[in-house]
C-alpha cells in the first residue's frame, strides 16, 4: 500500500481505524482532578451541534455515520492521552506550550502549571477548517 497517494481524510481514517484495532489503554493512574475536568467537558461540549454538522457533511469514522457515543469516547481518549502526555513523554517542552491530540475533527489540549507537576486546563474543539501562517523573525 502506498500511503503518499492518500488524501489527508483518508490518512485519518487509516489512523482511526487502526486505532481501532490497537486501542490505547485506560489510563488507571489519572488523577482524580483530571478525571473531574474530563467530565465537565463532557457534560459542558455541544456534540449534538459536532454530530450534526458531520452527519449533513457526510463526515463518518470508520465507514459509519458519527454518533454522540463515538464523539464522546473518542473526546476523553484525546483529552486523557493530551494529558498524560503533557505530564510525561514532552515534559521537557516548555510549561506554556500544550500537548494536542487530535483525529477526526476533535482537538483535545492539556495545559500545565509552571513546574509542570500538574494539569491545570484541558480545551476540546471541533475543528472544521484552520490556517496558519507565521513569518520567522
Amino acid at each position: 500500500m502506498n500511503i503518499e497517494n492518500l488524501t489527508s481524510q483518508e490518512v485519518e481514517q487509516l489512523q482511526m481505524l487502526l486505532n481501532k484495532l490497537n486501542p490505547q489503554p485506560v489510563i488507571d493512574a489519572s488523577p482524580d482532578y483530571i478525571d473531574e475536568m474530563i467530565v465537565e467537558i463532557l457534560d459542558e461540549f455541544d456534540f449534538n451541534t459536532v454530530e450534526s454538522t458531520m452527519n449533513r457533511l457526510g463526515w463518518k469514522w470508520w465507514g459509519e455515520n458519527v454518533t454522540i457515543n463515538m464523539l464522546k469516547h473518542e473526546a476523553r481518549r484525546l483529552l486523557r492521552g493530551a494529558a498524560k502526555d503533557r505530564l510525561g513523554i514532552h515534559k521537557d517542552e516548555h510549561w506554556e506550550i500544550p500537548m494536542t491530540h487530535n483525529t477526526g475533527g476533535l482537538h483535545a489540549q492539556a495545559f500545565c502549571n509552571e513546574d509542570k507537576t500538574k494539569i491545570v486546563a484541558l480545551n476540546l474543539k471541533f475543528v472544521l477548517t484552520e490556517w496558519e501562517s507565521e513569518i520567522e523573525d
